[in-house]
């Protein structure tokens, strides 16, 4: 198991860049999923 997550936290740390693309990209989609279920809401109470 240990194995597992020091081959996972070195292509972590490899692949960085990648990673915070990711997380990044994943923020944004639900940021915007979040205003979209807000609009959606906010709509619905007129």
């Amino acid at each position: 198991m240990k194995s597992k997550l020091f081959g996972i936290a070195a292509a972590l740390v490899k692949g960085r860049k990648y990673t915070l693309a990711l997380v990044g990209a994943q923020l944004v989609y639900l940021a915007y999923k979040y205003m979209q279920e807000r609009k959606v809401k906010s709509l619905r109470g007129k």
